[in-house]
């Protein structure tokens, strides 16, 4: 008998019926039973597991399969496994395992051998061994095994109860088993500098991943065969990205999720909060979704291309660190700058009333680097269409990322949370034109080989002499003394590095000109 069956849901995703990812962090059942069958006169079936089904940041990879009674789930014993393991187009091995107590346990462990090689490593208790029940762990070693991703297993169960009971036909499957794994990117952005991400797949391995510092687009790929029959044998699809809630553009209360170009509907994003210094966004496709996909997509190319982006003018919103109380902050004017005010609007929610507004004391202080530029205190609104106001006054040395600091709300030490913004944010410039030996002189500065002044008055010569082509925006007020900020030469080392683009470099001059520290 043949059950051709991909295992729906890889292990360690979440199944939609239960999903409940607000408080999960991407960890759902972790196991997968297959359609059951006949084997004399009882019915069993086949479940396989994974030890990272709670964990994906577990370095085990312990795969066990098991054939078990339906009716009372015993497991049978003397059980026969034929089994030919493959990861994309890789053959990995092809090896027969007995287990008398009818459960099969390998471990995948990642190696710089390009060869594949298995060890069989006795685990048999005392008893075990003197009554002749053998129980074996198989450890599969090779470079294939150093990175998550979808793994396809050609089961075929020969015998069953006893070694001497062969089946004809065979019991067979096929198996589609993920292994999630969490990949770590850094990226630059020319207001919050350097950020880390990550992203958790519960499918296959991803790749070209990409951030877009102007959109402030998240994006990569990864493999899929965009067939009926595969669709079909796939329940979900989960892609879990994770960034630090220092990356203020990204805590927004809404995003767009697209896949192959197309836009999905907000039910397939969820927002994980809830810890105090990271979000979680969860791309949860089901088949359904993957039938759209596939029926609407304009190429069907072996690939699913992931992106997720704010949506615009979108509200920033995050929770606090004890996951009671949400709070939702927009500001006038949008672009804020130092030496002038800036009104804040935010509200209070509390989440275990369906963020519903509350009535709860609070502190709210603006902190840069430690220190406090202002606070304040109060007690927020209950009104549905009410925002709590809270205006303030930049000083002019102040520029960059600066945060917004809730503390103690309803008199709760854990309850608090920072939201960062930026005051002077760099813009996007185009029509750029920076000769590539221009970056000595910002890696020099950078590194503190010339100074301040020095390092402005090069760009301000090569602005005039039209060696550095910018487009120049807002008035330049000279002042005294040259100080250029510590996030601007940041910038310059990260362009000189060729981290961050020449558009982005050239936003940090349009900065200096507007501050009156470059004059032209």
């Amino acid at each position: 008998m043949k059950l051709s069956l991909q295992l729906p849901v890889l292990i360690g995703i979440i199944l939609l019926s239960v999903i409940v990812i607000p408080n999960s962090f991407g960890h759902g059942i972790g196991y997968e039973i297959l359609p059951s069958v006949q084997l004399g006169d009882k019915m069993v079936a086949l479940e396989v597991s994974s030890s990272q089904y709670e964990n994906p940041d577990n370095p085990d990879r312990e795969i066990q399969f098991s054939l078990f009674n339906v009716d009372d789930g015993i497991t049978i014993r003397d059980v026969t496994y034929h089994i030919i393991a493959t990861k994309g187009e890789k053959f990995l091995f092809d090896e027969t395992f007995q287990a008398p107590d009818g459960i099969f346990v390998f471990v995948l462990e990642g190696s710089n051998s390009q060869e594949i090689s298995l060890t069989k490593e006795d685990q048999s208790s005392f008893f075990e061994s003197i009554i002749g029940l053998k129980k074996e762990i198989i450890h599969v070693s090779g470079s294939p095994f150093k990175t998550g991703g979808l793994y396809k297993f050609d089961v075929e169960i020969t015998t069953a109860e006893s070694f001497s009971n062969k089946l004809e036909p065979p019991i067979e499957y096929d198996v589609g088993l993920s292994i999630p794994e969490r990949v770590f990117f850094e990226v630059i952005d020319p207001n919050f500098g350097k950020q880390e991400m990550s992203v958790v797949t519960y499918y296959d391995e991803i790749s070209d991943f990409k951030y877009d510092s102007k959109s402030k687009e998240i994006s990569f790929s990864m493999p899929f065969e965009w067939e009926i029959e595969n669709i079909n044998q796939t329940s979900v699809v989960h892609e879990e990205i994770t960034f630090q809630k220092s990356f203020g553009d990204l805590l927004v209360e809404e995003y767009i999720a697209k896949v192959n170009d197309l836009e999905m509907p907000q039910r397939v994003i969820t927002i994980d909060g809830f810890s105090e210094k990271q979000r979680i966004v969860h791309i949860v496709l089901n088949q359904n979704d993957l039938r759209d996909i596939f029926e609407n997509q304009e190429e069907n190319n072996n690939d699913m291309r992931f992106s997720l982006m704010p949506v615009d003018d979108s509200k920033l919103s995050t929770v606090t660190g004890n996951g009671q109380y949400r709070i939702t902050l927009f500001w006038e004017p949008d672009n804020i700058k130092s030496n002038s005010n800036v009104n804040f609007f935010f509200k209070i929610t509390d989440v275990f009333l369906k963020n519903r507004p509350v009535v709860v004391d609070y502190e709210l202080s603006l902190v840069q680097n430690g220190n406090v530029i202002t606070n304040t205190n109060g007690k927020s609104s209950d009104l549905k269409d009410e925002y709590n106001t809270f205006s303030a006054f930049i000083p002019k040395e102040i520029s960059g990322p600066i945060t917004l600091q809730f503390d103690n709300l309803g008199g709760n030490s854990l309850a608090r949370v920072g939201i960062p913004v930026v005051v002077d944010r760099i813009g996007f410039v185009d029509e750029v034109s920076i000769p590539e030996w221009v970056r000595n002189n910002a890696e020099w500065w950078a590194d503190g080989q010339i100074d301040d002044s020095d390092f402005a008055s090069g760009i301000e010569f090569m602005i005039k002499e039209k060696i550095i082509l910018v487009p120049l925006s807002g008035e330049s007020q000279k002042g005294k003394d040259v100080s250029i900020p510590e996030w601007v030469r940041n910038n310059a080392e990260w362009w000189a590095e060729e981290l961050i683009s020449d558009e982005d470099f050239a936003s940090g001059i349009q900065y200096l000109v507007s501050k009156g520290i470059i004059s032209v």
